[in-house]
């Protein structure tokens, strides 16, 4: 269970999401909208709660419809099915600006899945954090 940090007696403590599996790429499935030879890496501290992934399109032409990404929770299920959102964080690579929006964003007892909202751009770097709260 996440702990409040800071002062206890403040009335705006936080939750702590660092409890939880930390997740590896294996954890995660990347759809074939983003190319054959796209690769997803985990930043550091990641977990079942929340984290942040970085993916790298394919150098071949991606295709949007199945630009997914899916997190199976390394924990296993949640009792019930948890509130989570992901947000596509702004990159710089290529020098090509996108839009920050999701298509979809859904969360079942075992997983996290997100759709990219544009066509991903060829070798272009994309960041996205994720929280999901238990």
């Amino acid at each position: 269970m996440p702990q409040i940090q800071g002062n206890s007696s403040a009335d705006g403590g936080r939750l702590d999401g660092s409890i939880g599996k930390a997740v590896v790429a294996a954890d995660f499935v990347i759809g074939a909208g983003w190319g054959g030879t796209a690769a997803l890496t985990v930043r550091a501290g990641s977990n079942d709660q929340r984290g942040t992934v970085t993916i790298t399109a394919s150098a071949t032409t991606p295709a949007q419809a199945t630009a997914t990404v899916v997190l199976t929770f390394a924990d296993g299920a949640y009792a019930a099915t948890p509130p989570c959102f992901s947000v596509h964080m702004l990159s710089s690579s290529n020098g090509v600006a996108e839009p920050s929006e999701l298509a979809a964003v859904a969360c079942t007892t075992t997983a996290l899945s997100w759709t990219h909202g544009t066509l991903p751009v060829a070798a272009k770097t994309y960041t996205y954090s994720y929280q999901v709260i238990s």
